[in-house]
């Protein structure tokens, strides 16, 4: 059986170098943690932000899924959101994949929210990494391993989303060239 954990964290290892912090989130006793691992010198002046052990529920999942989080701002709150709302899609059996929007980050750090108007996390595709970077092969005949991007959206976008749905929206973002990373950017709806 494979170790995931070693996996991704080897694979974090070659495309991001060392990490700087590791953040220990636990949801209960009875389940497993996520770490959040941040790397900086990856993308000019950002962080970038790594789940380790959502992996372990990919009985819920559906899927090998860790989340990377890259911004440009606001360090000490993204770990914290990102673990809290990953809980939530495992508390609600979600499966995560492109075009998951979870709203409610008021509930979770309402200053962030205030200061960035950014109330809501969306997850798709890979953006800016390396291609090689959105799978973590196992170079066996086990399942490899799948890289997200979460990035925040504001209240707005949320709502466009859900009303066009996620291909509409992120053609929109695209149109509007805007840069997920940047935490304090104007939102484009």
């Amino acid at each position: 059986m494979i170790n995931y954990g070693a996996l991704y964290f080897d694979h974090y290892t070659k495309f991001l170098g060392e990490p700087i912090d590791r953040e220990v989130y636990k949801y209960s006793e009875e389940m497993p943690s996520i770490q959040i691992l941040k790397y900086d010198n990856v993308f000019e002046e950002c962080l970038v932000y790594t789940t380790l052990g959502l992996s372990k529920y990919t009985e819920i999942m559906g899927d090998y899924i860790e989340i990377s989080m890259v911004v440009d701002g606001a360090f000490n709150s993204p770990g914290y959101i990102l673990a809290n709302t990953l809980f939530y899609c495992i508390h609600n059996q979600m499966h995560i994949g492109r075009g998951l929007a979870i709203s409610g980050v008021e509930n979770i750090d309402a200053a962030f929210v205030q200061k960035y108007n950014k109330s809501a996390v969306y997850f798709t595709e890979l953006y800016a990494f390396p291609e090689e970077y959105s799978i973590t092969c196992t170079d066996s005949n086990e399942k490899d391993g799948k890289l997200l991007l979460a990035f925040f959206i504001s209240q707005s976008e949320y709502d466009y989303f859900a009303t066009y749905g996620a291909e509409k929206f992120e053609d929109l973002l695209e149109e509007e060239n805007v840069d997920p990373f940047n935490v304090s950017r104007s939102s484009v709806v």
